[in-house]
């Protein structure tokens, strides 16, 4: 009986083989780990974005109370004794109009450091009703739609919206 060996030419073919298999087998882990960085940066961006939201909304209408007219739409933004950079000055819904941060901060101006990459916006405006679509109008209104606007350079901009009323 003869022994048989492999030889150095079998070895190489089959690694070689074995090499083709394995690069588009590998490739895939990697998509997969890229799909759930990407995942995880949206997720991280929507609670962003709800936080900031809850903020929001915990806020009353405007600075005028029941049963006065809601503020001029020119008059939306910070109030006097409100500070831009300090969200804790602020009391009512149109105070972040045209706010923004970037890296985001907690109400007290804490960092987020885990979200160094993120920004937030945000715009509130007037809303009437105009058949079955809510539309922006120029004039006062006991709507406001609020927007905020989640940014990381790694992914699509996140948008949450919210109908807040007067009543």
């Amino acid at each position: 009986m003869k022994n048989r060996a492999f030889t150095y030419i079998e070895v190489l073919l089959s690694v070689a083989i074995l090499g083709f298999v394995l690069i588009p087998l590998l490739s895939q882990f990697y998509t997969g780990f890229q799909g759930n960085i990407v995942a995880e940066l949206v997720t991280q961006s929507i609670d962003l974005a709800d936080d900031l939201m809850e903020e929001i909304k915990s806020k009353r209408f405007d600075e005028n109370e029941l049963p006065a007219e809601p503020v001029d739409p020119a008059a939306m933004g910070i109030d006097d004794g409100e500070i831009s950079n300090d969200r804790g000055t602020f009391d009512d819904v149109d105070d972040y109009n045209n706010w923004q941060q970037s890296p985001p901060q907690s109400i007290d101006g804490t960092a987020l450091n885990d979200f160094s990459a993120f920004g937030r916006s945000v715009f509130v405006e007037y809303i009437t009703i105009s058949g079955a679509d809510w539309i922006s109008s120029t004039v006062t209104t006991y709507y406001k739609k609020i927007t905020v606007i989640v940014t990381h350079p790694k992914i699509n901009d996140r948008r949450l919206e919210t109908i807040v009323s007067h009543y």
